[in-house]
């Protein structure tokens, strides 16, 4: 009769006991992690959109011809996104295309390959005639030679047997990449159909727009009239980023793994490379008013990077500064980015040091693409040229 185990030591039950419970313990700390971080969100998300709906209200206000042009841009936004996402999908399926022709023609080798070496066999054994084992039987005298030669035909009938059926397994695999490679070229067919749709709309959407500024612009028949505007227009932001401060206040960025905002100062990259056309402190408006940031101008549709670790707590049109950007970096720092012609962003997306949030456009009333950017501590703007490393060429 085999031994009983012997039993396990109170020790040890205490021991496994207390693991199974801590693991519990982890698992539902994790669980409540995920369950307040998500609640959080919400909360950031609800609180946001109160700050938008106050701006939809104020665009109201400023009448009928701002409301349609930030309509506009944002359909400008929508389809520029899905235009990239068409040209995202387009690429992909050119790749999956020249990938399947490489493997057509590697394997269209092979065959001819294969159906070369057969033929050599067909003709060697076409010139050996049909009765070259009957031949060796009846001129051979050792019985071990004619074993072995017999033994020969049959690897040499084998080997043929088997080059034919490399051949027709090579026929069938070419005969479905053939197969891949027309759908692909259907679905690569379709998608170009659907981009160059998406891309007439946008040349449409355009036009409306440049009516609709023209529009704008007529509105403003003076010097006063234009740098009123411009202190509405900045009024907009000052009151946004003071909102988006106070509702930040009690839900805190989460930097833990990350470097602080502030000891990054002269260290962060600039959000798109461009030329200067506007510098931080530069008067304008006949210099009444100073810019609070540097206008860098570039190609249309130049991808926008944030300059640093945060969180997305803006991404909609505001009066003159269009499609605007706002990623908070904690301790009250926030950075802008305005006048985009699309936005790859929504409140509450974490981004990192370098990543895409928006592609560089003309919305807002401008006249030519360019970036406007911003660096903000508790609604004080900063010279971004004090905080980005390296210096932009002027335009």
């Amino acid at each position: 009769m085999p031994a009983s185990p012997p039993p396990a030591s109170p020790r040890a039950f205490w021991l496994l006991l207390s693991a199974l419970l801590l693991m519990g313990t982890v698992q539902a700390a994790g669980n409540d992690q995920t369950a307040a971080q998500q609640a959080q969100l919400q909360q950031l998300r609800a609180r946001i959109a109160g700050v938008q709906a106050k701006l939809d209200h104020e665009v109201r206000k400023r009448g009928q011809v701002q409301g349609q042009l930030r309509a506009t841009e944002n359909r400008i936004a929508q389809l520029s996104a899905g235009l990239r996402r068409l040209d995202d999908s387009v690429a992909r399926a050119q790749a999956r295309l020249d990938s399947l022709q490489r493997q057509q023609q590697q394997q269209q080798k092979r065959l001819d390959q294969q159906k070369q070496a057969l033929a050599a066999q067909l003709r060697a054994a076409y010139m050996r005639g049909q009765d070259s084992q009957l031949k060796l039987l009846l001129n051979a005298e050792d019985p071990a030679s004619i074993e072995r030669l017999l033994a020969y035909f049959q690897y040499f009938n084998q080997a043929r047997a088997q080059r034919i059926q490399a051949v027709h397994a090579q026929l069938a695999t070419l005969a479905d990449i053939n197969a891949q490679v027309r759908q692909q070229l259907q679905q690569l067919t379709g998608l170009r159909t659907q981009r160059a749709a998406a891309l007439a709309q946008v040349k449409q959407e355009r036009s409306t727009r440049h009516q609709t500024l023209a529009a704008l612009n007529a509105s403003i028949h003076s010097r006063s009239q234009r740098l009123v505007r411009m202190r509405e227009d900045e009024r907009s932001l000052q009151d946004l980023i003071t909102n988006l401060q106070q509702t930040l206040a009690d839900i805190p960025a989460d930097l833990e793994g990350h470097h602080r905002f502030a000891s990054l100062r002269g260290r962060l990259p600039w959000p798109v490379n461009g030329k200067l056309i506007q510098d931080f402190g530069a008067p304008i408006a006949g210099g009444r008013l100073r810019a609070q940031g540097d206008l860098i101008v570039a190609p249309m549709g130049t991808p926008v990077h944030a300059v640093a670790y945060g969180r997305v707590v803006f991404a909609d049109w505001l009066p003159h500064f269009g499609l605007l950007v706002i990623v908070d970096h904690g301790d009250g720092y926030l950075s802008i980015y305005a006048h985009n012609q699309s936005v790859y962003v929504q409140v509450g997306d974490w981004v990192n040091m370098g990543e895409t949030v928006a592609t560089l456009g003309d919305s807002g009333g401008q006249n030519q693409p360019a970036l406007y950017f911003e660096i903000r501590h508790r609604n004080v703007a900063l010279s971004p040229r004090d905080w980005c490393h390296g210096r932009l060429p002027r335009g």
